[in-house]
């Protein structure tokens, strides 16, 4: 009895309201308010329409004023089931969960991850990133403009799988940046920008590939053949692609300036010497993943034991027709007989590499995860229905691609769908678009380029969560420091997209 009064008191003491931080206490009234109401909007009212979008409102609120993406996502992704499923919320949503854990196609990427967490650590344990960090000093010096060029240049040739790309650029450039004293913030907005951009205009890229399929399942286009050819047309017109890589390139080499948080990010770094953003507040993410000096085995360790096992990755991918799975499965196994024959490491400790870098990685898969749930309640509440309604709605076609980019720019800078935009929309596209007139490839460019604006300026995309990791950064951090440079990007090709449609 004693005990049950004394669990009403600590409740009783931490719910009032008194002794919660007084922002947490207006957004909790948002946030309890709004799912009260999400749970007696009828389902005649939400299906197909714009209300499906509200609960990403909700989580885009949260996840600024608490800078916490792990909990945001989880409330907002909770609030999608209130929404449609009302009284029968907590079942769907465990529901969905399940699904998209036992879903063939993500359980590989799952596992890709696990493994190229791995794979990371590995590679820092065993000195390997330390020997590509000092190769590069000794190549370019101290020079930043040379490491970030060289890490852009490193993430685009790496593109072929975006993930791939980010992952491994971040770990093996985010050393150097330590090494030079430069925020590592702007080696991830380079390697962000760099990897997933050059990866969509890349035919046999994962997000190419992906396209290619998409524009094959429409109605109205007879084989693959005629899709890919459709997609080499698309590529002149993926306008933000082509400028967010511009100006990556540009502030890599010194040319855009620092503006905005990033500029502030400098300005710790050479005025107190900290890591804006760094994970573990400006320590090091793990003492456990670093190089021991004192460690004799991995004295005047080569650098090739950084770029043999990405060499293997690249080679193991195209092998495999983009099976990440697999491929990060036979660089996972070169690399530890790679590593234990030089005796960089025993098989034990090999064996703990891949069990820390599956642990390192959960909090992401985590996210992804939750997600794809998300994504789940979205199909069910109409998501298809409602894409096929703006399109509809549309009246002059020479203004459809600029609408399109700045509808699905919104959107997606709230949630990125990423590829379940292109499943859901661009069949859809195919057949509506030629039925009203419009311009197929520069309607595709600007629903892709939308897209890749979300997959890069989204507080919760995917592609953001693995080069946050990459580069050792917070994930919020990572997001404000690089909104100015993608709004930017995303200005020039708006303006590109308008003028383009009334002349072409």
């Amino acid at each position: 009895m004693e005990n049950s009064k004394n669990i009403l008191k600590r409740i009783i003491h931490y719910m009032n309201p008194k002794q919660i931080e007084p922002k947490m206490v207006k957004l909790w009234i948002f946030f309890l308010g709004l799912n009260i109401i999400f749970f007696f909007l009828p389902k005649s009212m939400i299906e197909g329409s714009i209300l499906i979008l509200t609960p990403i409102v909700g989580l885009f609120v949260y996840a600024l004023t608490t800078k916490d993406v792990m909990s945001s996502l989880f409330l907002g992704t909770f609030s999608s089931f209130v929404l449609w499923y009302k009284t029968n919320c907590i079942g769907a949503f465990f529901d969905a969960v399940m699904v998209v854990s036992q879903d063939e196609e993500n359980i590989q990427m799952y596992m890709s991850f696990f493994l190229c967490g791995g794979i990371i650590i590995a590679m820092k344990r065993g000195g390997a990133t330390k020997a590509f960090a000092d190769f590069i000093i000794e190549k370019f010096g101290r020079n930043e403009k040379m490491i970030l060029a060289a890490s852009g240049v490193y993430a685009g040739a790496t593109s072929i799988d975006d993930y791939v790309s980010a992952l491994t650029a971040g770990a093996s450039f985010s050393p150097l940046m330590d090494a030079i004293k430069k925020p590592k913030l702007a080696l991830a907005y380079v390697v962000r920008t760099l990897s997933i951009n050059i990866s969509e205009m890349l035919p046999f890229g994962a997000w190419g590939y992906f396209v290619i399929y998409q524009i094959a399942d429409a109605k109205n286009v007879s084989s693959r053949a005629e899709a890919a050819h459709i997609f080499m047309q698309t590529i002149p017109f993926m306008f933000y692609c082509i400028v967010a890589c511009v100006i990556a390139m540009l502030f890599a080499v010194g040319i855009f300036p620092k503006i905005g948080p990033m500029k502030k990010a400098y300005q710790m770094m050479e005025e107190e010497g900290i890591q804006m953003g760094a994970i573990g507040d400006g320590e090091e993410e793990d003492d456990d993943d670093d190089f021991d000096e004192k460690n004799p085995r991995i004295k005047n360790v080569s650098v090739l034991n950084l770029i043999l096992p990405i060499i293997v990755i690249v080679v193991s991918l195209i092998a495999t027709d983009l099976n990440c799975y697999l491929a990060f499965g036979i660089a996972a196994i070169f690399t530890g007989v790679l590593y234990v024959l030089q005796g960089l490491m025993t098989v034990s400790d090999y064996v703990q590499c891949i069990v820390d870098g599956f642990l390192d990685m959960m909090d992401m898969v985590m996210i992804l995860m939750v997600g794809y749930a998300m994504q789940e309640a979205m199909y069910a509440m109409g998501m298809e229905t409602f894409v096929e309604g703006v399109c509809n709605a549309i009246p002059i076609p020479s203004l459809i691609p600029f609408l399109i980019f700045v509808f699905f720019c919104c959107e997606e800078y709230l949630f990125s769908l990423n590829y379940t935009l292109f499943q859901i929309a661009i069949p859809v596209f195919m057949v509506v678009l030629t039925n009203v007139g419009a311009n197929v490839p520069l309607c595709l460019g600007a629903l892709i380029s939308a897209s890749l604006f979300g997959a890069n300026a989204c507080v919760v995309s995917d592609l953001g969560v693995v080069s946050a990791r990459s580069c050792g950064v917070k994930i919020y951090e990572q997001y404000i420091a690089c909104q100015p440079y993608f709004i930017i990007s995303a200005l020039i090709s708006g303006v590109m997209f308008l003028a383009a449609g009334f002349v072409l």
